[in-house]
């Protein structure tokens, strides 16, 4: 367990003021990795209170236990949020539901329980930018990947990232925002967007919601580690192929819902996740999907599907 003190932590916090940040780290089944994430935590120098809502979603392990046991050690810090049924798999918002009303103060910063933050300035750093440039919603930055036994080894998933503004274009083209490098307004989760139930990756969506309500600003800076595990939804196969055929539905709803995104690329995107799903999907939606791709981007769409049906590549 880390030897920084509670009160080391909350040396240069201005005495009874409110959190300025709520960091938000949901956790399932992570007992091997989540002492690691809120320590990570932990090892941030500001001169701002910041809370870490740690929520376990009913872990069938000891993750809720090791959470106890961190906020027993750091109680003004951590805030244990335990459930005792799942809600993630309810499938019906309840997750997205609980998560909101726990995070409560003006910024969010995003960390998963199997991954883990590593640069000790990284919270002061992003918060300074946007305490400082109004007109910015979110920050993000670039991340080190851990690849664990059973996945294979890469060096990196994302593409190069600079130090810049991205619009929301280059934020779905390219998907540049590694998840815990996230720090926003939460006034943004106020964007409203229709038919949330389709939505699948929640980030997505929260991402463009920061670039639909302002600007968002890249740190060319690996302040925190990716993990990739083959026990992670990614890269489940059991659940890749539910995915698969999922996937059309939450890239329309993108398209509906931010408009500064240029649609002809979300329109071809569609027409891949229409041919990645036709081995899974029924005659009838197969139809569906071939009028509709016609509809969308017929040259993408008749390229991809001929590919598919005569050299097996989409």
């Amino acid at each position: 367990m880390l030897l920084r003190t509670q009160d080391e932590i909350m040396v240069k916090w201005p005495q009874n003021a409110e959190p300025l940040v709520c960091i938000r780290c949901t956790a399932f089944n992570q007992e091997k990795f989540i002492a690691q994430c809120l320590e990570g935590f932990l090892i941030q120098e500001t001169d701002f209170p910041f809370e870490v809502i740690a929520h376990d979603d009913a872990s069938r392990d000891r993750t809720g236990d090791i959470i106890r046991e961190y906020a027993a050690k750091y109680p003004k810090i951590i805030k244990p949020y335990i459930e005792t049924e799942n809600q993630w798999s309810k499938n019906d918002g309840s997750f997205t539901k609980v998560m909101d009303s726990l995070t409560t103060r003006k910024y969010v910063g995003m960390c998963e329980g199997d991954d883990y933050w590593i640069d000790p300035h990284k919270l002061q750093t992003q918060i300074d930018f946007l305490e400082s440039h109004p007109d910015y919603t979110m920050t993000f930055h670039d991340a080190e990947i851990k690849n664990e036994p059973g996945v294979e080894s890469v060096d990196s998933v994302y593409p190069p990232m600079e130090d810049r503004e991205y619009t929301a274009t280059e934020l779905f083209e390219k998907w540049t925002v590694p998840t815990a490098s996230m720090v926003y307004l939460r006034k943004v989760r106020d964007y409203p967007i229709k038919n949330p139930l389709n939505i699948m990756n929640g980030d997505i969506f929260l991402v463009e919601k920061c670039a639909h309500t302002g600007k968002i600003r890249c740190f060319n800076k690996k302040m925190s580690v990716y993990r990739r595990q083959p026990g992670g939804v990614t890269w489940d196969k059991s659940k890749k192929i539910q995915r698969l055929k999922e996937y059309p539905a939450h890239l329309m709803e993108l398209k509906r819902n931010f408009p500064k995104i240029d649609h002809r690329l979300i329109s071809r995107a569609i027409c891949g996740t229409f041919i990645n799903a036709w081995d899974y999907i029924d005659t009838k939606t197969k139809i569906y999907y071939f009028f509709k791709g016609l509809t969308l981007a017929p040259r993408t769409f008749l390229r991809k599907l001929y590919r598919k049906k005569f050299s097996n590549k989409a």
